[in-house]
């Protein structure tokens, strides 16, 4: 055959003239098939392998040289060998140098204005320091081959002196490096991107950062890309670019996009210009050998890599040498990106076998030429070997000297077998070692590769010379030398272009280098031509240019572009420096603990500075500090901010301090503002932010009176916006319970409300603990320079303060956080002067700044005395002591403070400039005049510059307060005026904040005037006045609101006031005791009564238009209530009942408007699809229903359980639905209602089930612990999680990120969640029972819990802490729901057969974290009725006033969880009793523990003094009755005969007998003296009732109480024989008690107290039993069971504790005429809860239908108003 060897450029598809015989190997052609393009639809006819074998080795036998006989050992002659590196040329490249580098002048002091020395100084920071680095590593990996050493160029005397200086200048240091980035700015802005710029800008890349490198090649991709014609320039730049990219700079789809650029490029120009298919081959080439160093594994075959081959193919026609070179290494180099293919498949596509991939030779074989050579031969072996045995038809790796054949026939032969070649790798390691300076290492490798012969490898070895020789980065020797080089392999290798056209281009690249503007290099190339007497030889001229990189230009438009942009780093070192000067460590300071989030407990602590740390260096945008008054904020704000600044690193995030107040509308360009107030200019201002990320503190939200999100308000982390992390500090008391969505980074999308939680972070400022008071005590007291805020100097020794500190009852608690501290430590010496007995001081807030008003103006008064003043100024303080200077001095800061909630709504800053405001108000208070500014002077003010203020906004609030009332003033509110018969308005100033301010929105006026309430009784009464006057002036409604508001705060009760025709609107009445309260015509608009105690009061014809009542009215069913849902536009709410049925009703008026009917069992569980068109319910039935929500019919019945439906789940796309039975869990098909999938494996107690919110995944729960992942599409099991408990329910979070779920412990758990994975997260105790239900709120921002201990809770879903907890319910609460779509109600339902409705939005319904409910067992008076003890089973025990409920004391820490407690008759001992093993017996006298009672084997349920207080009987869970001596402590007799746990004993009046009653419902009598039981009795009343047993006062026989409704007396009272009912009602009794006299007996129930009357001992006992309609009186409100009641010694007054968490006092009172007995609350103590029964609301207007229908469910008699 004649075939042209370009007639074989596929060799997958056969001659035309062949038949199915192999195809012999051309000798010649050695490179042909180069260029193999596999055609994904060609039909290829395919030899057996036994044929192609058979001819392969028939064309063996007449080939010389091939490359199967070098394999096989076949060959005729050795390979040439190359001569050895000791032998010859010791003179060109006699050793590796270092890597080449650019070098040029340093820069002195002038500023740098050429490119290539701003190249050269970062290149020496960045060597710098990596030296560093490297420096830091052990000596033993270091190596003693001087081959393998990388000769990293080393510092010169100059370079080594400019680092020393630039190391002491940072801000130079920065300045040449920020010159880089500003330069890569100016270019991507430049709209004319000439050569000369892009040259400029590429030259710069080794030195680039990677945000900049990243936006300078996106800049160039795109201008390149658009560009219509090829841009040469912009070529050239982007290779140079990529080339010198950073490790990690580069991705892999950076250079995908652009080899595909390339390929469209070099298909588009190979047709038009030789020139431009040249440049585009060429950057190909070197974008592949990039990609093959990345080794990049995702280039797409069809996509990208069979199209770049069959352009590179496409170049075969090609006249030019230079191009058809470029095309052979781009094709070779394409070879050795892997792309997409397995090894298999691309075996089975070439129908080769061929090596998978290539390694990267320079990177693996470190740059050891050894290796490179050894790696190369292997490679070159592996290669040949696999197409020696190949079935393709291949033209062997042969030289030129073999092939016979010209260059030009060669390369163009070399078109189309698409195998990877050696030579390419030995062309990659020589770049390798040039780039590293190894240039002996390249000489050797150049005569010792094993590829050396062939053609492709002498060519790029030629060009890669020349390119040495043209670089002027080299030295001239080397450059000299490389021409020496090619001089010599031209002349003197055997092996080297024999052919004389090869030699011909040699000799073309030493005739260009003769033409280069070097004059050394040009004459060297010249002198080599005449040497070799080809200098007047006719020679084919290099038609493009030589060069590895572009030529830095000479010069520098960008550079002067850039140098004209302000220097941001110098600006922000001056505003370092400026602030580190300002914000001088504080002499005292206690780094802060935090909690993360308001309802957190103390278990719950961390430091407040690691973690704001942690939220810096976190995705997270906002942190919110929450904190009281005086909590340390702003202390902690400049701290963080010098710290910040003392850590700050140039180009590293730019703290910000921001003082809100002192911002005009901080809502608009707050952060620009400050930036001016710093002196930044325009341009600055812009630069940062674009540029760089700050860090926002920003101080006082609260002083600034802001009510909006700055955050969104100011556009933060919006695209094109400020970059920025916002630290924001507020005060507790401003914020009401939702807040958040103050502070949270908003969506800007309107369609979006999807609120980003995990953007946000809180903490709150945790009080101080003991140890940090004492901390804080000796560092006030250790440091010599720090003097007492109020300029008071004497200071105690530590001890003595902290002694003092502990003996003030309650003075701890009160100085809790650093201001109030600082001020106790500033007063103490004076408060306490010479009192030795501290323990009767009372310190409260308000007395601790009067003591410290004092003090500051008694200091400076004196101070004025001593200054050396004018004769008009000396005159004027003359006058002043006259008057009494302090007086007019708090005169003087009352006015002011009065004046700046009027003028300027209470923002604390008040700026003066005299020309401007001299005729204003502010003159009043800071203009020039003497009188004014001594009185100014001598005040607790700031000032800075032409602003000022008060020290702390406290002490702002605080002479607020006092224009309201200050002890001692004659200038108060109340102060006397003229007239001396004044009208009643006319005794108070109209114009005072009590009468014009709402101080509801100053909550720390309002705790300072509570304070004055407590202390000053005067003041209480005159609060009382105002209120009464608002009756008949309207002018005193705004005071009446205030005044009324403040007494509630202080907790003064109004039970029984009579409050008719008052006028408080929009008074806050939160938690307030109106028990029988008469309000009958009170305008009451707007009030807040959430929580308040309004039983019995009445309201009727009072106005009530717009009263907050804190809660929604329940729902009511006739069945209990197993479940619910919401419809997902929240219109609707399912409710599941025992019976069956499922309840609809409209959220909007909250009536039942449907009742599906169908199961004939309780329904468990119900979803709503998410079209909200369908419901599916799980039954006990068996069965699963789905239901048709517009007609209420069943759509399907989902049969096949074989027990009840404990679950169901309907998936997000509507098309599935889920049922768990106990032991299977079915998948069925929405719309066919046949089962998909039946899961059966591994199923054990499913409790809960749930689709994932995508739909993917569906999650169960069992009983075992066990969660369970399922697949939804294919019914396989995913994951199985275990947790130690029995796991009851879960949920998904909207966002599919974490999974919460309720355990049988009450234990709630936290699991972040992925598709395949569960990690567990934070885990908290949450219930005191099992958790029936869980739920995330739609945002989820909070986790709703449901239990059956009776309660719901709300938690942070972040932290964990509680929200709040909702006590209405009063039984098991089986299921909790949010409404969509915000979340803002959430729904419970009960086994009390109610839907119950909590708003979460107001969070006002439940009670606050100080609220949280210590459930309450046990009451009891001291014998003298002046004190009471309670006891509950988590909180500690305490002591409080009898009359008020005031707190006296709390027990130790050790006597928590008590269950029974007992005055000895002398009231000087108290026995407790609890979850120990023990009783205490507590000397009251001392106030410590006497005795520790040691011998039970489990917990104390019950004491009991004798008589005669020598004994103590005490029942335990043991069985068994314990006596103890309580004079000496020492144990008596044990009484043993009770099978059950011993709930109650008592002794006889006489003291001659005990009784014991235990829980299996056995009465004993025992004889004390003996122990001897003397009569038993079984009373058969049903398990887990409280039996209880007492003697009514004035009668022998014992009476007991089973739990049955029922008191029994029995007639014998030694033997038990027989008894008679005194009470006999239907509820179950807790507690019973007899009055003093026993005329009166309180039982205690579940959710109320009965008061009954019983018959004196003389009067007609037939009326015995008493049943229900005998019940004089019924006491409800309780939310929990009452465990506990007891009389008041010798009075009609009984306590009751419950375990709601309540202690309340009660008075019974019988009207004289009428004779009806009615029960009012004296006090009640714990959380408080919105009580309404008996309360009568007779035409009551304005009231709305929500709050009618509450109040009515919950008692109160309600009439429509006429």
């Amino acid at each position: 055959m004649n075939n042209h060897p370009l007639d074989q450029l596929d060799t997958h598809v056969p001659d035309k003239d062949s038949t199915n015989t192999a195809q012999p190997i051309r000798k010649g052609g050695i490179f042909h098939g180069f260029f193999s393009v596999s055609k994904s639809k060609a039909k290829v006819k395919a030899k057996s392998p036994t044929q192609s074998l058979k001819s392969e080795v028939h064309s063996q036998q007449s080939i010389q040289s091939s490359v199967a006989s070098q394999i096989t050992g076949d060959q005729n002659k050795p390979l040439p060998m190359a001569p050895t590196m000791g032998e010859i040329l010791p003179d060109i490249f006699p050793k590796n140098v270092a890597k080449p580098a650019i070098k040029t002048a340093l820069p002195g002091p002038e500023r740098i204005e050429r490119t290539d020395q701003l190249l050269y100084c970062n290149m020496l920071l960045l060597q710098d320091s990596v030296a560093t680095s490297s420096s830091m590593t052990d000596e033993e990996n270091a190596t003693d081959d001087s081959i393998n050493t990388s000769q990293e160029p080393t510092l010169n005397k100059a370079e080594q002196e400019w680092l020393k200086k630039i190391e002491k200048d940072p801000v130079k240091q920065d300045h040449i490096q920020w010159l880089v980035t500003r330069m890569v700015e100016a270019f991507i802005k430049d709209s004319n991107k000439d050569s000369i710029k892009i040259a400029e800008i590429v030259a710069l890349a080794p030195v680039l950062r990677k945000e900049p490198y990243r936006k300078l090649l996106s800049t160039i991709i795109t201008e390149f890309d658009e560009s219509r014609i090829l841009d040469i320039n912009l070529l050239h730049g982007l290779v140079h670019l990529i080339q010198s990219a950073s490790p990690k700079f580069l991705v892999s789809d950076d250079l995908i996009k652009i080899l595909s650029m390339l390929r469209t490029r070099l298909q588009g120009t190979h047709q038009q210009s030789s020139e431009h298919s040249y440049h585009v081959a060429l950057a190909v080439s070197r974008v592949l050998d990039v990609m093959a160093d990345h080794k990049v594994q995702d280039l797409d075959r069809v996509l990208e890599h069979e199209p770049l081959s069959v352009v590179l193919s496409g170049l075969k026609n090609s006249s030019d040498p230079y191009l058809m070179y470029q095309a052979c290494y781009a094709f070779q180099a394409l070879q050795y990106v892997p792309d997409d293919e397995t090894a298999l498949q691309s075996v089975l596509r070439h129908s080769a076998g061929v090596v998978d991939s290539l390694v990267k030779v320079t990177s693996v074989l470190n740059l050891d030429l050894g290796s490179v050579l050894e790696g190369l031969e292997k490679l070159h072996g592996v290669v040949t070997s696999a197409i020696a045995t190949a079935v393709t038809v291949y033209e062997g790796v042969g030289s030129l000297v073999e092939s016979g054949q010209g260059v030009f026939e060669s390369l163009k032969e070399g078109l189309g077998s698409g195998q990877r070649k050696s030579w390419y790798p030995a062309i990659r390691a020589a770049h390798a070692f040039v780039q590293a300076g190894q240039v002996k290492d390249l000489k050797q490798l150049i005569f010792d590769a094993p590829c050396r012969c062939d053609a492709l490898f002498q060519w790029g070895i030629c060009q890669l010379l020349g390119e040495i020789a043209v670089d002027s980065v080299w030295s001239i020797a080397a450059r000299q030398q490389a021409i020496d080089l090619v001089g010599h392999l031209y002349r003197n290798d055997q092996d080297w272009g024999r052919d004389e056209s090869f030699k011909t281009w040699m000799m073309s690249i030493v005739d260009n280098l003769g033409s280069t503007s070097d004059q050394a290099v040009s004459k060297h190339a010249i002198a080599l031509l005449q040497e070799l007497n080809l200098d007047n030889t006719p020679k084919t001229q290099h038609p493009y240019p030589l060069r590895s990189r572009l030529p830095i230009p000479d010069s520098f438009p960008i550079l002067t572009k850039a140098q004209k942009i302000p220097y941001m780093e110098y600006e922000l070192y001056k505003l370092q420096l400026q602030r580190l000067k300002e914000e001088q460590q504080q002499t005292v300071y206690i780094s802060p603990m935090a909690k993360p989030s308001l309802r957190a407990t103390d278990d719950e602590l961390f430091p407040l500075m690691e973690n704001v740390q942690d939220f810096l260096a976190s995705d997270r945008q906002v942190m919110l500090i929450l904190g009281d008054s005086g909590a340390g904020k702003s202390t902690f704000n400049r701290r963080l901010e010098r710290q910040l600044w003392t850590g700050y690193k140039r180009g590293g995030p730019i703290p910000l301090f921001i003082n809100l107040s002192d911002i005009d509308e901080p809502k608009h360009g707050m952060v620009r503002k400050q930036l001016q107030f710093h002196n930044f200019n325009e341009d600055q201002i812009q630069e940062l932010k674009l540029h760089r990320q700050l860090v926002l503190i920003c101080d006082g939200y609260d002083e600034s009176q802001q009510q909006i999100n700055l955050h969104k308000a100011n556009f933060l982390n919006q695209p094109g916006q400020w970059n920025t992390k916002m630290v924001i500090t507020c005060r507790t008391q401003y914020l009401g319970p939702v807040y958040r969505d103050r502070f949270q980074p908003q969506p800007f999308d309107r369609y979006n409300t999807n609120v980003r939680q995990d953007l946000f972070q809180e903490a709150v400022i945790a009080p101080f603990s003991n140890k940090q008071i004492k901390g804080y005590v000796d560092q006030y007291v250790q440091n010599n320079s720090a003097q007492p805020l109020s300029g008071q100097s004497d200071v105690w020794p530590s001890e003595e303060y902290m002694d003092k500190l502990m003996a003030i009852p309650n003075l701890m608690d009160l100085v809790r956080n650093p201001f109030l501290l600082t001020l106790a430590l500033d007063v103490l010496p004076t408060l306490v002067g010479s009192q030795q007995d501290v323990s009767s001081l009372r310190v409260t807030r308000v007395s601790l700044y009067d003591e410290f008003v004092e003090q500051w103006l008694n200091t400076n008064k004196l101070r004025l005395h001593s200054n050396t003043l004018r004769k008009d100024e000396r005159d004027v303080l003359e006058e002043l002591m006259d008057d009494g200077f302090i007086a007019r001095a708090i005169d003087f800061q009352k006015r002011l403070a009065d004046s700046i909630f009027k003028r300027q709504d209470g923002h604390p800053v008040v700026q003066y400039i005299h020309l401007r405001d001299v005729k204003t108000w502010k003159a009043e208070f800071f203009s020039m005049e003497p009188q004014i500014r001594l009185l100014r002077e001598c005040c607790p003010f700031e000032r800075a510059g032409n602003q000022f203020r008060f020290v702390h906004r406290s002490v702002l609030e605080y002479f607020l307060s006092c224009v309201v009332y200050r002890p001692g003033s004659q200038e108060d509110e109340f102060g006397p005026q003229c007239d001396s018969s004044p009208s009643p308005i006319q005794t108070f100033d109209i114009d005072g904040p009590l009468f014009t301010l709402d101080l509801l929105k100053e909550p720390s006026v309002i705790q300072f005037l509570c304070d004055r309430v407590q202390q000053h009784p005067d003041f209480k009464h005159r609060l009382r006045t105002v209120i009464e006057q608002s009756k008949t002036n309207t002018s005193a409604a705004t005071a009446a609101a205030n005044a009324i508001s403040i007494l509630v705060k202080a907790g003064v009760s109004f039970n029984g006031v009579d409050f008719r025709g008052i006028r408080t609107r929009g008074a806050d009445l939160t938690g307030g005791q109106f028990d029988s309260a008469q309000l009958q015509d009170a305008d009451l608009t707007g009030v807040n009564l959430s929580k308040a105690w309004i039983r019995q009061a009445d309201f009727s014809g009072a106005c009530m238009d717009r009263t907050q009542l804190g809660e929604l009215p329940y729902l009511e069913e006739s069945e209990k209530v197993y479940s619910c849902a919401f419809s997902p536009d929240g219109k609707f709410l399912a409710a599941g009942l025992d019976n069956g049925n499922i309840s609809i009703y409209d959220t909007a008026t909250w009536t039942r408007i449907h009742v599906f009917q169908g199961h004939k069992n309780r329904v468990t569980s119900l979803a709503y699809s998410s079209t909200g068109l369908q419901l599916i319910s799980g039954s006990w039935d068996k069965t699963a229903r789905l239901w048709n929500c517009k007609t209420g019919s069943t759509d399907f019945t989902l049969e096949g359980h074989t027990d009840g439906a404990e679950a169901v789940a309907f998936s997000p796309t509507c098309q599935q639905v889920a049922s768990a039975g106990f032991k299977s869990v079915r998948l069925w098909d929405t719309r066919t209602g046949a089962a998909v999938f039946i899961i059966t494996d591994d199923i054990d107690a499913v409790t809960s089930i749930i689709y994932s919110p995508d739909g993917n995944t569906i999650a169960c729960t069992s009983r075992q612990g066990t969660i369970q992942l399922f697949d939804t599409l294919t019914g396989l099991p995913v994951l199985v999680s275990y947790d130690d408990d029995c796991l009851m329910c879960l949920t998904y979070s909207s966002d599919g990120r974490r999974i919460a779920t309720g355990s049988y412990e009450g234990r709630l758990q936290l699991w972040e969640a992925t598709a395949t994975t569960l990690e567990p997260g934070r885990t908290w105790e949450a219930h005191t029972k099992d958790i029936a239900s869980v739920a995330f709120s739609p945002d989820n921002r909070w986790i709703a819990s449901s239990s059956k201990d009776r309660t719901v809770k709300l938690w942070d879903s972040r932290s964990g802490s509680l929200i709040s907890s909702f006590v209405s319910h009063t039984d098991i609460v089986n299921c909790i729901r949010f409404s969509p779509p915000d979340g803002s109600y959430i729904a419970s339902a009960s086994d009390d057969k109610t839907l119950r409705l909590w708003k979460v939005s107001s969070l006002g319904s439940g009670f606050d974290s100080h609220d949280t409910p210590d459930p309450q067992f046990c009451v009891a008076y001291s014998p003298d009725g002046r004190h009471l003890i309670s006891g509950g089973l988590t909180g500690p025990t305490r002591q409080l006033n009898a009359d008020s409920g005031d707190i006296e004391f709390v027990f130790p820490a050790h006597l928590r969880n008590t269950r029974c407690i007992a005055f000895s008759p002398d009231g000087l001992q108290l026995a407790i009793g609890g979850a120990k093993e023990e009783v205490t017996l507590w000397s009251v006298e001392s106030c410590a523990t006497a005795y520790v009672l040691s011998g039970h084997e489990y917990g104390v349920y019950s004491v009991a003094f004798s008589p005669c207080g020598r004994w103590l009987a005490s029942g335990d869970f043991d069985s068994a009755v314990r006596l103890w001596h309580t004079r000496s402590g020492t144990a008596g007799r044990v009484l043993y005969g009770h099978e059950g746990n011993i709930q109650s004993v008592t002794f006889s009046p006489d003291g001659h007998w005990i009784t014991s009653a235990c829980s299996e419902g056995k009465i004993r009598l025992w004889e004390t003296s003996t122990g001897v039981l003397k009569a038993d009795k079984l009373i058969e009343s049903g398990q887990h009732k409280e039996n209880v047993v007492a003697y009514r006062p004035g009668c022998p026989q014992v009476t007991s109480c089973h739990g049955d409704g029922a008191i029994r007396l029995w007639d014998d009272d030694q033997q038990l024989q027989d008894f008679r009912y005194i009470l006999k009602q239907d509820q179950h009794i807790y507690k019973f008690a007899f009055s003093s006299y026993g005329q009166w007996v309180a039982t205690a129930h579940n959710t109320c107290v009965r008061l009954w009357r019983l018959p004196s001992p003389d009067q007609d006992q037939q009326a015995l039993p008493l049943q229900d309609q005998d019940c004089v009186s019924v006491i409800e409100g309780f939310t929990g069971a009452v465990r506990d009641v007891v009389w008041r010694p010798n009075k009609l007054e009984f306590a009751t504790a419950s375990h709601e968490g309540s202690i309340r006092a009660w008075r019974v009172e019988e009207s004289s005429e009428s004779g009806r007995v009615s029960v009012h609350l004296l006090w009640a103590s714990g959380p408080a809860v919105l009580a309404v029964s008996g309360a009568l609301l007779q035409d009551a207007a304005g009231l709305s239908p929500i709050n009618r229908k509450l109040l009515e469910q919950r008692g109160a008699t309600v009439s429509s108003a006429v």
